[in-house]
This record gives structure tokens, C-alpha cells and sequence, in this order.
């Protein structure tokens, strides 16, 4: 199993629970293998990032980056983690 550090940033959570946190995963060691896990063990906080609970589509803004990179641009949700990874969501900020 790989365990990471997930951060989860946006408007709607309090100062305390943007802290990191450590996460061990059930799935493959994928940025999408992630959020299938998230969303099961951490559903009331990590939904705010899906566009679309039923297939785990992320929201147009949702940003992701791994160690401090936004790696996930370029490789997209089968970015690969690693033990110790340090993973961020973060919802962009729009507007004018």
C-alpha cells in the first residue's frame, strides 16, 4: 500500500482542515486511484472537487499538484504517487 500526504484547499473548509494529513491507499498509486479512495473514506470534504459524483469526474478548476509540481497537467489522473508523496487539491480562483 502507498501512503501519501493529501491537503485539501478551498473556501468552504476551516484553517485546521487544510492541514495535511497522511492517507494510506487502497488503490493504484494514481492520482485517480486517489480520489476513488478519497471519495469513500473522505466523501463529505473531497466532493466539493468532482463535477460529477458518479463516474469521479474533477471539476474544470480543480487544480491538483504532487511535490509542490502541477505534474498532473501533464500526466493527468495517471500521474503515479509514491510513498511520501505530498498531494494538493485546490479549487482555482475565477472571477473578474
Amino acid at each position: 500500500m502507498t501512503q501519501v500526504y493529501v491537503k485539501l484547499l478551498n473556501r468552504g473548509l476551516k484553517a485546521s482542515e487544510h492541514e495535511k494529513f497522511l492517507f494510506e491507499m487502497n488503490s493504484t498509486p494514481t492520482i485517480q486511484g486517489l480520489i476513488e479512495d478519497l471519495v469513500v473514506s473522505n466523501r463529505e470534504q473531497f466532493q466539493v472537487y468532482l463535477e460529477n459524483e458518479d463516474d469521479l469526474t474533477l471539476r474544470r478548476d480543480a487544480i491538483v499538484i504532487v511535490n509542490g509540481k502541477n505534474m498532473v497537467a501533464r500526466e493527468g489522473l495517471q500521474t503515479r504517487l509514491s510513498d511520501g508523496d505530498i498531494v494538493v487539491f485546490m479549487i482555482a480562483a475565477v472571477g473578474g
